[in-house]
């Protein structure tokens, strides 16, 4: 049985839909109605007699989602760590109380704030969504999140934030934990004792998200940028011997690399912050999966039989495909953390003119552990087949086991976008990034905020790479654990 962790807020959901309205793209729907009018709908939405509106209420969250997902794909017990309010949802206890593969151990409930509230505003249509902020909810501490690992070990630590309730530093403070867990045994030379190697995931969109009152904004480029930089350099030692995956959506993606396609978003965000598999999602279009043994290839979506709800998508993908890669891992062979030196090994000699493709193939994780391109994208298509599932049904209804989501990806309908086909970069194409576009990525960001002295330097970096190892020796002089 698997074993993972979600660490985020569940979600008091208040759902309008507009079933009359139509925006152009130049209008700001929080112009059109603001938070507190919003409020006051949903308030008198019984008195006033709205036809033009539906309203519902759901529990939501990516901790709703994903535990969920993997309740329903089987053979998986999922931990959450999370504060919420007494006035949580009362889908609550049907949806997740009730499940004996969800454990709520590590849970705590505060009377003195209330839960994490967001208004969820559909028109067009219901092809366009606009989210509000209610009701921030509560701050989580790292104290539960220790306790989890040092007492369960979980296979997995998902961190999937929705209102800003921890920062990239809560990141940093588990890794950090993680990466005493192994120390210690290795210091205690404990040939029976298990290296710790969980896979680490997170969803992007938490971390980007900024709040002005109820307005939900994003953050600026620089302050992502130094966000990812922050959790790279709390991997280090360990980002050779641990999976790290990260899921973005295009626009997401975009905003912290620059106007480029989704392929090269993907591949910049990889290789800049030496995440091992990055997913940039384009809803219903697919997905770009960018990893050191496939390059950037494209995943089309698959077919569902209709599509009645997009909610909690990218949860279900995200957590389907972790899933997927653990029921992979399980069937490879593990390997001791690389500490020792084999140079003195004559068997291990490499010409000097291939010496970095040698470093590389004994530093990449994936190639450690033996994972074939094709094995890792179908722990992709695991992830894009179950979300095709949900759509179906309204709200965290829709969810399918393990045998339904295989026999989808072995037989169901791909729904490929052709214009997306010419972004594909597999990796035996062996092209390399062009450091003019991380030249002209870093000249965008530094424009984004002249004034910002985070990232100001006697000399100033001019790459994205130059900016890692420039944070990389801020790190090393403050880290404790390295």
């Amino acid at each position: 049985m698997n074993n993972i962790l979600f660490i985020g807020n569940f979600v008091n959901d208040i759902i309008l839909i507009h079933q009359k309205l139509k925006l152009e793209r130049e209008r700001s729907f929080t112009d059109f109605m603001s938070p507190e009018v919003q409020k006051e709908l949903s308030k008198n939405y019984d008195t006033n007699n709205c036809k033009d509106v539906i309203k519902a209420e759901a529990l939501g969250g990516s901790v709703t989602y994903g535990s969920l997902a993997a309740h329903y794909f089987g053979d998986t017990k999922s931990f959450i760590v999370t504060k919420f309010g007494d006035d949580i949802n009362k889908e609550f206890q049907q949806l997740i109380q009730t499940k004996q593969s969800i454990d709520l151990t590590f849970t705590e409930t505060t009377k003195d704030i209330k839960n994490t509230s967001y208004f969820l505003n559909y028109y067009n249509n219901k092809k366009n969504r606009t989210l509000s902020l209610m009701e921030k909810g509560n701050q989580i501490s790292i104290d539960a999140c220790i306790k989890c690992i040092e007492s369960v070990r979980p296979d997995a630590l998902l961190f999937v934030p929705v209102a800003g309730e921890f920062d990239e530093h809560l990141v940093m403070k588990t890794l950090e934990i993680v990466y005493n867990i192994n120390q210690q045994n290795e210091n205690q030379q404990n040939e029976n004792q298990q290296y710790y190697r969980p896979i680490i995931a997170f969803d992007v969109q938490g971390f980007l998200r900024s709040f002005n009152g109820a307005r939900v904004t994003t953050r600026p480029m620089n302050i992502m940028i130094e966000k990812l930089i922050n959790i790279k350099m709390s991997l280090n030692g360990m980002e050779n011997d641990i999976i790290t995956v990260v899921k973005a959506e295009y626009g997401e993606a975009a905003a912290i690399m620059g106007d480029h396609d989704p392929a090269t978003c993907a591949k910049l965000l990889r290789l800049n912050f030496g995440f091992t598999v990055v997913a940039v999602t384009m809803g219903g279009d697919g997905l770009f999966l960018s990893s050191s043994i496939t390059g950037e290839i494209y995943i089309p979506t698959f077919k569902p039989d209709q599509v009645s709800d997009e909610t909690g998508c990218g949860d279900t993908f995200l957590t389907c495909t972790i899933l997927e890669l653990l029921n992979l891992l399980k069937t490879k062979k593990q390997f001791k953390p690389q500490f020792q030196n084999d140079n003195n090994n004559s068997n291990n000699k490499v010409d000097e003119n291939n010496f970095y493709q040698h470093q590389q193939h004994i530093d990449d994780i994936l190639i450690k552990l033996n994972i074939k391109k094709e094995e890792l994208i179908q722990c992709l298509q695991v992830g894009s087949s179950g979300a095709s599932f949900l759509v179906e049904k309204i709200g965290p209804n829709g969810f399918a086991n393990r045998e339904k989501i295989m026999e989808r990806v072995l037989n169901g309908t791909k729904q490929t976008k052709q214009h997306y086909l010419k972004f594909n970069n597999p990796i035996s194409d062996n092209n390399k990034y062009k450091d003019e576009d991380q030249k002209a990525i870093i000249k965008q960001e530094q424009a984004n905020d002249n004034n910002d002295n985070n990232f100001k330097s006697a000399q100033q970096p001019s790459t994205i790479k130059e900016f890692v190892e420039q944070k990389q020796k801020q790190f090393k002089s403050t880290t404790n654990y390295k």
